[in-house]
């Protein structure tokens, strides 16, 4: 038996990094957004063990690939014996912000539990998820949520109106390892009021004066994605944020039209873009974009 699905990316709509945890963590606060472009995500049983390959954009194979690991947390949680093949087709690039890595593990969990029929709930697969990585379990939620802690502390929120962004993408990962260690903190919680609107489906102002903690230390560090926000800025993108840690950057454009235009000129700066559109409704599930397959051309 076989099953194609599709994992879609995510966006930062808002990003707040607080002071460290016990735990050696830090604790965040932001508002996690799916977005349609998808990787493509082909599950295959049989054979002996796992295999996962990948093809597309960069990204590891093997027991590097964080699919595999969720499919081996999968076969040891649930006593299967057999094997599975796993091929992906990469859309979503790595180091960029926009939980590629996330989203194949998650929904690599979600597509076992069909092709085995092994019952498990949404619940279930959720606290599977949060073993692989904090932005795993959002993908089995969504579309639109607050989370805290590690970042797999959720809570669901009115969904984000339907809107078109462009993605920018300087074609470099930045390392989240590197972006957590030299943060600088500021110490404050400045996530009260942002919860409170996002809560009420106030977006429209709120997204006026959103911000991204990580922004000022990869600016620093890498100026072309600093260039990346100030274009879309200049095109009159609101907002215009990085996503995660970097490296990607989205502007959010009236129309399609609009995005299709910044694009343009970003190609030729010799930018990767991703014109896209916000999801409406959790991907993985009854009519989401991973049973279903994207609507758009993004994926």
């Amino acid at each position: 038996m076989a099953l194609t699905l599709w994992a879609p990316a995510k966006v930062n709509l808002f990003l707040e990094v607080l002071g460290r945890r016990p735990d050696g963590y830090h604790e965040v606060r932001t508002i996690l957004q799916h977005v349609d472009l998808c990787d493509e995500i082909r599950i295959v049983e049989g054979g002996q063990g796992i295999l996962v390959e990948s093809r597309g954009l960069p990204s590891p194979e093997g027991e590097e690939n964080l699919a595999y690991r969720a499919a081996d947390l999968f076969f040891h949680t649930c006593s299967i014996r057999t094997g599975v093949r796993i091929q992906i087709i990469k859309h979503i690039p790595l180091g960029a912000g926009m939980g590629g890595g996330s989203s194949d593990a998650a929904t690599t969990l979600w597509g076992l539990n069909q092709l085995f029929r092994t019952d498990l709930t949404a619940e279930g697969l959720t606290r599977l998820g949060a073993q692989l990585g904090s932005d795993v379990p959002f993908f089995f939620g969504g579309p639109t949520a607050w989370a805290s802690g590690r970042g797999e502390e959720l809570s669901a929120l009115p969904p984000f109106p339907v809107s078109w962004l462009l993605i920018g993408f300087p074609g470099f990962p930045v390392s989240t390892t590197w972006a957590y260690t030299n943060l600088e903190l500021t110490g404050g919680d400045n996530s009260i009021r942002v919860r409170t609107a996002a809560e009420d489906g106030n977006y429209e102002p709120l997204l006026t004066s959103s911000w991204n903690r990580f922004e000022e230390i990869v600016f620093r560090r890498y100026p072309v994605v600093r260039q990346l926000k100030e274009y879309l800025e200049a095109c009159g993108a609101r907002p215009a944020l990085m996503t995660g840690t970097g490296s990607a950057v989205f502007g959010r454009a009236r129309t399609r039209e609009d995005a299709e235009g910044w694009a343009g000129r970003l190609r030729e700066k010799g930018c990767a873009v991703f014109v896209v559109r916000t999801l409406s409704r959790p991907p993985l599930g009854p009519g989401g974009i991973g049973e279903t397959g994207p609507g758009g051309s993004s994926c």
